[in-house]
Parts: structure tokens; sequence; C-alpha cells
């Protein structure tokens, strides 16, 4: 059992090497469009995404939800608020079937303080300060065009694929554009000759010709 678990958390860059007990995770099974909460049963927790997807949402005052990003298995939810107490002010639901390893914050600080994983989680939360600029950045936009050009960019490969987390509507969610002016952007760059499209996977074919859509618009047909 313990061999086990050191196995799961090897799947987390902030976890991996803690020496943590096997008696103090516990290991949840929940069904896809589950929220998921990080204190389950009233017990502050993080938790290790095992298997499955988790997609995180910002929801404004008047009801209106913006995804903000899609946690893959080996993602931790429940860090960001790990020394300060305080509840996440973001919506945790479940992509698809998702398995998750819950460890008690209380236990999980214990075991960072004698493993020196404070280094680890600091470095964590400077990843994603910088990802939650480039979110701020990307959805301050106003336009669609342009929303969907800075995705395509930060999100290629050195190949040019733009991997996808979800589907065209969970992208258009993730964007907070409608998918019909998804669908239009797409299909108007890849007429373009600037993008490939199979499937779900995108192919960006000439980064400059985006880049130059995107800073200079008026001066591009």
């Amino acid at each position: 059992e313990q061999v086990e678990l050191e196995r799961r958390l090897a799947q987390s860059p902030l976890l991996a090497g803690v020496s943590l007990p096997a008696e103090q995770a516990r290991v949840q099974s929940f069904p896809a469009g589950h929220i998921l909460s990080d204190r389950p049963g009233g017990v502050p927790s993080v938790g290790l995404i095992l298997s499955g997807r988790v997609e995180v949402y910002s929801v404004a005052l008047d009801g209106k939800d913006v995804q903000l990003s899609t946690l893959p298995a080996g993602e931790c939810f429940g860090v960001c608020n790990l020394l300060a107490g305080a509840e996440l002010e973001t919506v945790l639901r479940c992509g698809e079937e998702t398995e998750v390893l819950y460890i008690p914050k209380p236990v999980l600080l214990a075991c960072m303080e004698r493993d020196a994983g404070v280094l680890r989680y600091a470095e964590l939360c400077n990843q994603k300060l910088q990802f939650l600029l480039r979110r701020i950045e990307l959805l301050t936009m106003q336009s669609c065009r342009g929303r969907v050009i800075a995705h395509l960019l930060a999100g290629q490969d050195r190949n040019g694929c733009v991997k996808p987390t979800g589907s065209r509507e969970d992208l258009a969610r993730q964007l907070g554009v409608s998918r019909a002016a998804l669908f239009r952007e797409l299909a108007a760059f890849k007429s373009m000759g600037v993008l490939r499209s199979e499937g779900n996977l995108l192919t960006v074919l000439d980064t400059p010709a985006l880049e130059k859509l995107l800073y200079h618009p008026s001066r591009t047909k």
C-alpha cells in the first residue's frame, strides 16, 4: 500500500518524494459533472488527480462562469490556499470520470517541512501566478479573434500543434466566446492557410501571420 501511494505521488511535481503515511491519504472516484471540494468531509485537503480531468471555473456575481483552465492527471488542486486557509475562489468540476487522492493539509505541510518541499511549493505557486497573468491578459482582450489567436500562439508546441484538452465547446467556454464565433474564426484561419484542423487537433502553419493578425489587425486583409 505504501509503495502504491508513492507511485501515485510521483505523478505530481509537488508531491513526488514526499514521505506520506499511507493511512493519511484516501482515494475517491467521482462521475463526470461532479463538483469537487478541497474540504471532503469538512477536512481541508489537497487533491491529486490520479485519472480523468478537472475543469476550473471562475463564477461572477451575476452567475456567469468562465473556464480558467483544465487540470489533467498529475495536477493538484487546493494548493493555492494551502497556507492561507481561505475558501477556494474557483469552482472545480469533473470533465469526465475522475479519481482523486486526498491528503489533509496539516499532514502535507508537516511532510513538506520535513522533506524540504517548501521550495517545490514556491516554484508551483510561481507557475500558477504566471499562468493566471496569461489568463487575465487573454480574457481582457475584447475581440474573439484576439482570444483565439492568443490561445493558438501560447498553446502550440515546437511543431505548431495545439493539443486539445476537451471538445470545441470546452475551448469556447475556456476562451469566453460563443461556439459559433470560435468555429467562424477557425474556419477563417484555415482559409488563410495559417491553420490546419484534423479532428480536435489544431496545427499552426504560419506563426508570423497569426502574430500580425493579433498585433496589427488593421494592416491585414
